[in-house]
Formats: structure tokens, sequence, C-alpha cells
């Protein structure tokens, strides 16, 4: 009994602390402040209960002859005029509005709309006479339990606002002569602070389910953008070549299907270069490979200085061969921007190197599928590899064009 009663305080002392604010303003966002406000601004309930003490006064009146009802008309009406008026400013208020001025405004007007019922009821009591003074207690239920009602927004007001009306009763129907109303008022008063306090923890537990809600939900969104960033740079790493920095062979390949594709369908050529590091193999054993690549590094990139529009590609196509994609081009430009490469190679800077013997030149096979044909991948592929193996017998360092045929050529070493 005694730890239950203990529940109990710390219950109420949880509902009390409430009085700066919103229940659950730890967990409430200013969109459910708003929404909270909006249902204890409503003047429906008002409304309904001003209807019950004006219809009791005029049923005084035609029974008995008897005015003195209207007096708690005369009270209980600009107590709703006030609602209403506050209602209506409320659901005009701009956009610069604070929920925590509009908080206090409500517990201003709730101070003064329980002095006013309060008040109305104790005049109903003292001038209703008979059976009709059953309804009159029955009436007195209506504004408690209209404000227990809105105690899932604002306890401590609520509670305030049932001290007052109960008590202004109580004292009114104590003096009226009915003395058991003091500890019936006080037992009402004490059932309804317990259903405040069951409705304020459900509605606690609730605010707090949909924070830890919308928390999680939060952290999945991060967790799948991150995941989705990690997942398109997985995707590029997969499709780069790691010492270079261009594609690798799988992109290559990829790239050269879709753009074939592409050519085939327009009215454009398309080039490929296949572009060899002469005597790639002597350099390795005379530098080393670490040297070696290095000056696969500085190729990639001389390469890609030349080859530089939005729509031009480079690859490494295996060990020191590198490939570049270059749609909307044709044979004469192909020629024009292979020989460009060659020459970017063989002025490249190379302060980075030690003392070089000779410096690291290319040789470039040249592939061109013509404009309105359909050209396999491997096809154009058997072009500029036969280009580039002319390109070697020629003693290296050069550019050549390729042409369809069905002969296999062999590389040199």
């Amino acid at each position: 009994m005694v730890d239950y009663l203990h529940s109990r305080i710390a219950a109420a002392r949880r509902v009390m602390s409430s009085t700066a604010g919103l229940i659950g303003s730890d967990y409430t966002t200013e969109e459910q402040a708003w929404e909270m406000l909006e249902g204890l601004f409503s003047p429906f309930a008002h409304a309904l209960t001003a209807t019950a003490i004006t219809i009791t006064a005029c049923y005084n009146w035609y029974s008995h002859n008897s005015l003195a009802s209207f007096a708690a008309v005369a009270v209980v009406g600009p107590t709703l005029l006030l609602r209403l008026l506050l209602n209506r400013r409320f659901r005009m208020r701009g956009p610069d509005a604070r929920v925590s001025n509009w908080i206090r405004l409500f517990a201003i007007m709730s101070f003064i709309a329980a002095l006013g019922w309060g008040s109305s009821l104790s005049i109903l009591i003292f001038t209703t006479q008979g059976l009709p003074l059953l309804a009159v207690f029955a009436l007195i239920c209506a504004p408690v339990q209209g404000a227990s009602a809105r105690a899932y927004a604002m306890p401590s007001v609520v509670i305030l606002h049932i001290t007052i009306v109960l008590g202004l009763v109580g004292i009114a129907t104590t003096v009226f002569g009915i003395a058991v109303a003091i500890p019936f008022c006080t037992l009402y008063w004490l059932y309804q602070i317990s259903f405040v306090m069951e409705l304020v923890a459900l509605r606690r537990k609730m605010l707090k389910n949909d924070y830890d809600r919308r928390r999680l939900l939060t952290q999945v969104t991060h967790y799948n953008t991150n995941l989705a960033s990690l997942n398109t740079q997985l995707s590029a790493f997969a499709l780069t070549d790691g010492l270079t920095g261009v594609g690798n062979r799988r992109d290559f390949d990829s790239k050269l299907e879709r753009c074939l594709k592409c050519q085939a369908s327009g009215d454009t050529a398309l080039a490929l270069l296949l572009i060899d590091v002469d005597h790639f193999k002597r350099f390795n054993d005379t530098y080393g490979h670490l040297i070696g690549d290095q000056c696969l590094k500085l190729v990639a990139t001389a390469i890609r200085s030349v080859a530089s529009r939005s729509g031009d590609f480079v690859a490494r196509y295996g060990g020191e061969e590198f490939a570049a994609v270059l749609p909307v081009v044709d044979a004469a430009n192909a020629l024009m921007m292979a020989e460009r490469i060659r020459r970017a190679v063989e002025m490249m800077d190379l302060s980075g190197l030690p003392k070089l013997d000779e410096r690291p030149t290319v040789s470039i096979g040249v592939g061109v599928a013509v404009s309105g044909t359909k050209t396999l991948p491997h096809t154009l592929i058997e072009i500029a590899d036969n280009a580039l193996y002319t390109a070697k017998q020629s003693g290296r360092n050069c550019v050549r064009q390729g042409v369809p045929t069905r002969q296999t050529l062999r590389h040199l070493a």
C-alpha cells in the first residue's frame, strides 16, 4: 500500500511538472504541440454546457416564474464568448506564432473559465428547486469531464480547472444545506485526478513511442543514405583500375558495347584507340616495378588530358596497354587525337622519376566503326589490335589505322 501511494505521488508530481508547457514536451514536435493546442481551444464542450445551463434557467423561469437562474446565464455567457473569441484568434494566428505564448494564454483563459463555470453552477444550485436540482448536479459533471478529457495536453491547468469548479460547487452546496457535498466533491475530485494521471501516463507513453519511432526512422534513413553512397563508391571502385585511376577492363567492355549500340542506331562514327607503352618489360627490368607503376600513372594522365571530352572514356586494357573509346569521331579526327596522345606521352613531365636513359613512348592502333554500320565489339578491338601490331612493326612510337581483316596477328613483346 505504501509503495502504491508513493507511485501515485510520483505520478502526480510528474503531472504537475508540466505546468510550464504541454505534456511530453521532451518528445513533442512543434506540429504535435499545435495539434494539442487546437484541441484545447475547441469551444464545443463549453457550448454544450452553456446550452444546458440556459435550458435549466429557462425551465426554472417557466416552472417557477423565477428569473434568478438567468444570473448563471449572465455569468456563463461572457465565459463562452471569451472562449469563442480566443478560438477564432487561435485559428487566425500568423506563421510567426509561438507555442509558448499560446500555452500561457490558454492557462489564463482556463482559470477565468473555471471561475465562470463554478460560479454559474453554484448560482443554479441556489436558484433551482425540487427534482430539477438533480439535473443541475448531473450538469456539474459536464465541465469537469470536459476538462479531464483535455488532460492529455496540459494536466496541471486541467487539475486547477477541476479544483476551482468543484471547490465552488462544494462550497455552494454546503451553504445550501447539503453537508455531504464536500466529501462527495472531494471524492469526485480524487477520482478525476486519478483519471488525469492515467490519461497522462498513456499519453506520455504514446508520445515517447512516436518519438522513438521517428528517431529510428531518421537513423534508418541516414543509414540508407550512407549505404547508398558506399554502394556508389564500391561500384566505382569495382570499375576503376586501382593503379592508374582510369576504367578497368570490365568497365571498358561494358562501355564499348553500349557505345557501339548507340553508334549503330545513330549516324555517327566511333573510334577505338589501343595504346601500348613501348618496351615496357625492358623498362620494368631496368628501373624496377615501382618506377614502372609511376610511369603507367603518368601515361594514363597524358591520355586523359587529350581524351577529355564528356563522352570520351579511357581504360587500362591490360598490363601496359590502355584503350580510349571516342564517340562521334571519324577516322581523320581519330588519327589526329591519337597523334596528340602520342605526343603528350612523349612530352610527359618526368621530374618525379629518376633520370632515364630514354623517354617512355607509346604505339597506338586506331579502329573506326563508320557511321551507318553495325560493328561488334570484338570486331572493332581486332581492327585496333591489328593497327597496333602494325605500329609496332613500323618502329613503335607511331600511330596506325587498322582495316577490317580476318587474319589473326600476334603482339610483339
